[in-house]
């Protein structure tokens, strides 16, 4: 297991919860390009701690974060999951490992969102950046992501220049992940031990 520890909560406690070692999915805007640098920072921070990582095959941030762990050791460690088989032909020379992951025959958007979901369901926390750089907006991936993580009880750090809404169910906390800036959105537990523990 790994434990982050985080201030920023409204209330004033520190947020504690600790997830498995397993895949961080990576995600956002397609209209978005996330600098090699943020990508490095985070690939570096969150491969030391041992973690492995999973990436769709769309534009936008999911190249950006393709980009960097192609060209890093993590590369060994990553796979791409695809919604069409035509990508994993396209992604073959990236030195990533690549797989299509969706069943035969679905339009073009079911296909994207049973990717999505397929990637959710394997990583054990998702780091986001939903903002489209021209409108501001969520696109309709990274809501898909950002509410399957907290169905799952996965917390997610997001970068975006608002903070997400806190409710009963979930924390939300600004802080800073390998020296980016962004909010960790942590669900409540269902148990002792669970994802997320608000102490004092």
């Amino acid at each position: 297991m790994v434990s982050f520890q985080v201030g920023g909560a409204p209330s004033g406690r520190v947020l504690r919860f600790s997830v498995p070692e397993a895949g961080v999915l990576v995600a956002g805007s397609r209209g978005r390009q996330v600098p090699q640098a943020v990508c490095r920072l985070l690939v570096q921070g969150l491969g030391r701690q041992g973690f492995a990582f999973l990436v769709g095959c769309a534009p936008g941030v999911d190249r950006s974060f393709r980009q960097a762990l192609s060209g890093s050791r993590y590369a060994v460690r990553t796979l791409v999951a695809c919604a069409f088989r035509s990508r994993v032909r396209a992604l073959s020379g990236s030195g990533l490992g690549t797989c299509w992951v969706v069943p035969p025959g679905l339009s073009p958007k079911a296909a994207l969102r049973r990717r999505t979901l397929w990637l959710v369901k394997r990583c054990c926390l998702a780091v986001l950046f939903p903002e489209d750089p021209c409108t501001g907006e969520w696109g309709p991936g990274s809501r898909l992501v950002y509410r399957s993580c907290l169905d799952q009880l996965k917390p997610l750090f997001v970068v975006c220049s608002t903070a997400p809404r806190q409710s009963e169910h979930v924390r939300v906390a600004s802080s800073t992940l390998y020296g980016v800036r962004g909010f960790w959105v942590v669900p409540h537990p269902i148990a002792d031990g669970g994802p997320c523990d608000d102490e004092g």
